[in-house]
């Protein structure tokens, strides 16, 4: 019960923006699972280049939109994998202006399989799909 209570009292402390986010995220992640699961011909990750100088509190902004992600993918009951993660940045990323990179890349694992793997970074930072790049053979860059 305490955890409960403890979870909705961090959801009150967020800002107006953070609210936002966190309910913006959620519904964009509800529209990608549907995405990705019905109409994966539609899920494209190349759109045209965001340009522009980078504003000050985008930092802010950038930080606020890796946390809602990571807070909506961890309690959501569908799954909500890297390359889910990887479109929800892009649409909220859009909204907000803000330059963005998807890399989607592959390895091998210690058994010898081949994993692939999605990731986003915006303005320097990796924002979803978080990873150590030098690890994988990098495939396709979408911006």
């Amino acid at each position: 019960m305490n955890s409960v209570i403890g979870k909705i009292n961090i959801i009150f402390g967020l800002s107006t923006r953070q609210k936002k986010l966190l309910i913006m995220t959620f519904f964009v992640s509800i529209y990608t699972y549907l995405l990705m699961k019905f109409f994966k011909k539609y899920a494209l990750f190349q759109i045209k280049g965001i340009e522009g100088k980078a504003r000050i509190n985008d930092n802010l902004i950038i930080d606020d939109i890796c946390s809602s992600i990571r807070m909506i993918s961890k309690y959501v009951p569908y799954e909500n994998v890297c390359r889910h993660q990887a479109y929800q940045a892009k649409l909220i990323c859009t909204y907000y202006k803000i330059a963005y990179q998807i890399f989607v890349g592959f390895k091998r694992d210690e058994a010898g399989n081949i994993t692939g793997h999605a990731w986003t970074i915006a303005q320097g930072k990796i924002i979803t799909g978080f990873c150590n790049p030098e690890e994988y053979v990098i495939m396709s860059v979408y911006s």
